[in-house]
């Protein structure tokens, strides 16, 4: 039997917006195909060397803010900019989710506000409450995070063999020209 694809999905966001300290190892069924997903809950207290090494660690990224709190939905940006300056090339598979969504009568950030923000880093959007996720968008966001890091490398494999397929045919021309000349 093939082992399942690995995925390695780390959470980032500020302390306090509903995420927990800890590793852990999910399997799920995604798209008829076996997953594991190696998920690091970031603290979101982590001094910047860590977070560094969060980040490259991951092939995909769930950040996380708190719609009851301005103040992380602001750190959204800083966050991916360091991202973006960590994981190079740039364009990194992402979400962006809006958290604690059952606390709507206090709610800071609008649902558009999100969804501008995501639209602008080019992920997908989700809002919910991990304490009450009847709808399930907790576990469709680190599914489709899932589906675009395996995208993504599907990509990059055929790039790299077109790539060199393109160098093999470079260097067989060159020796025909040599050959006929």
């Amino acid at each position: 039997m093939a082992k399942s694809p690995e995925v390695k999905l780390a959470v980032f966001g500020r302390a306090g917006v509903g995420k927990s300290e800890s590793t852990y190892r999910h399997q799920a069924n995604i798209d008829d195909e076996v997953v594991t997903m190696e998920i690091l809950d970031t603290a979101g207290q982590e001094d910047i060397q860590q977070k560094e090494g969060h980040m490259r660690w991951g092939d995909g990224f769930v950040i996380v803010y708190d719609i009851t709190d301005r103040g992380s939905f602001e750190e959204v940006g800083p966050l991916r900019s360091l991202l973006e300056e960590v994981k190079k090339p740039k364009n990194v598979p992402l979400v962006l989710v809006g958290n604690k969504s059952d606390l709507d009568h206090i709610r800071q950030v609008g649902t558009e506000e999100g969804e501008r923000l995501a639209a602008e880093m080019a992920c997908a959007f989700y809002e919910c409450s991990a304490c009450a996720d009847e709808g399930g968008a907790v576990a469709e966001a680190f599914h489709e995070l899932c589906r675009e890091v395996r995208r993504r490398k599907a990509v990059q494999g055929k790039a790299r063999r077109r790539s060199s397929t393109t160098h093999v045919k470079q260097a067989i021309n060159k020796m025909l020209t040599k050959i006929s000349s």
